[in-house]
């Protein structure tokens, strides 16, 4: 059951294939095990198969040659099995139309070849793989051939509603140990209004700190004296791993993906002040980093002004003005205000004290008080409670709906067969 449960979700992941699809050019003539319908499994395109699956095995399990070999031994009827499950796959796409053309096959093959450096890296990996590029296209082909027919016959029955998704956390909740409550905030930020004078200051000050660090001065030890980031102040500037291309630092991207281990980047000009970011490690597209941030403050004026108008949003908020209005009226941030104010999930026992103690109680619908921070004045509210993050339960999603895909391909293969052609050939 197991190894039926790999075959099954290779089949649908797609993943590396190696049987023919209609309209293959003729081959040289070789032993036949199969004949489905108009097509043939033979004996070289078995052995393929069961070399890539006994590959697969090793790499996720760790097996060695001899357990691997074993295993694969008693999984080789399911591994044929599945074979013939895609040669009807395949018909059935061809027969109901489904369309692939030579620039999607193309595309696909791109965005492959954008994961080497160079096109000389990309012909060794496809060698090593045992891989031409006409059968490489040709399993493109195939692949998209299959994902075609899914969405053409499966699509609006694979979606996954919050109800399922909570069904199934309620009845596997061992299987989420760290899961705690979280709360959706939404946000009103009411900045400060800095000044050209201001904004100066602080760059003369984030200069000397830089000046500083490249002289020699331990990063962490700066940073602990130094950064306005209060998260970054106490764990010595540390941001954990950036992988570049995400889009969660945009700003930082440009100036980290050209740091070595160990460099020291210029001033970095954000929205927030001035970043000080050193390369700790790189690995495997991974980035761990440390940073400084020098914001740029407001003149005492300026900042009374600032915290005035937060607060007669804040009356008028508690006079029941809608939330949402409120936002789109006032906030000053362009990424939560285009959101409705949705700001983050957030876990009830990670929030900061300072966070916590500005509400008067942790219910869905309680808006905070006024909370400075280096920016300007927030005013948060609790939008919903739930046990799951929103990536936890994309998480879930996924599996449920690749789940339903798998019983409906078993279901469709069941009917398949009942009219098609499948002979086995005995061994010669």
């Amino acid at each position: 059951m197991f190894y039926k449960q790999l075959l099954i979700c290779t089949l649908c992941a797609f993943l590396t294939l190696s049987i023919l699809t209609p309209n293959t050019p003729a081959k040289v003539v070789e032993r036949i095990m199969v004949i489905v319908n108009d097509d043939v499994i033979t004996k070289t395109e078995f052995d393929e198969r069961v070399d890539k699956t006994k590959a697969q095995l090793q790499q996720l399990y760790k097996y060695n040659d001899v357990r691997a070999n074993t295993e694969i031994e008693k999984s080789k009827l399911q591994i044929l099995d599945t074979m013939i499950d895609e040669i009807l796959f395949i018909q059935e796409a061809v027969k109901r139309n489904v369309q692939v053309s030579d620039a999607d096959v193309q595309k696909e093959i791109a965005g492959i070849k954008k994961q080497f450096k160079t096109d000389k890296e990309f012909e060794d990996a496809l060698k090593a793989e045992g891989y031409t590029m006409e059968s490489l296209k040709r399993e493109k082909k195939r692949t998209l051939l299959l994902q075609g027919l899914v969405k053409q016959k499966f699509s609006s029955e694979l979606n996954i509603n919050d109800e399922e998704v909570k069904k199934f956390y309620n009845e596997n909740k061992d299987q989420f140990p760290g899961s705690k409550e979280n709360m959706k905030l939404k946000q009103i930020l009411v900045k400060f209004n800095l000044t050209p004078e201001d904004k100066e200051k602080t760059r003369q000050k984030a200069e000397s700190v830089l000046k500083q660090c490249r002289d020699g001065a331990d990063f962490g030890e700066m940073a602990s004296k130094f950064s306005d980031d209060p998260v970054g102040k106490a764990n010595k500037g540390e941001m954990g791993y950036f992988i570049p291309g995400t889009g969660e630092f945009p700003e930082l991207e440009e100036v980290v993906s050209k740091l070595a281990v160990g460099e020291i980047s210029n001033l970095i000009d954000t929205i927030e002040g001035y970043d000080i970011i050193k390369v700790v490690e790189n690995k495997d597209g991974k980035i761990k980093l440390q940073r400084i941030l020098i914001t740029v403050l407001p003149d005492s004026a300026s900042e009374k002004a600032t915290e005035e108008k937060a607060n007669s949003i804040l009356k008028e908020l508690k006079s029941g003005e809608d939330f949402v209005q409120m936002v789109k009226k006032h906030s000053d941030d362009p990424l939560t205000k285009n959101k409705d104010g949705d700001w983050m999930d957030i876990p009830v026992e990670s929030m900061s004290p300072e966070l916590r103690d500005a509400f008067d109680s942790l219910e869905v619908g309680s808006i905070s008080r006024t909370i400075k921070t280096p920016v300007g004045f927030h005013i948060f509210k609790i939008a919903e409670k739930k046990d799951l993050t929103d990536d936890e339960a994309d998480q879930i999603r996924r599996y449920l709906s690749d789940k339903k895909l798998q019983e409906k391909l078993s279901d469709y293969s069941k009917k398949l067969r009942e009219i098609a052609y499948i002979q086995p050939l005995a061994e010669k």
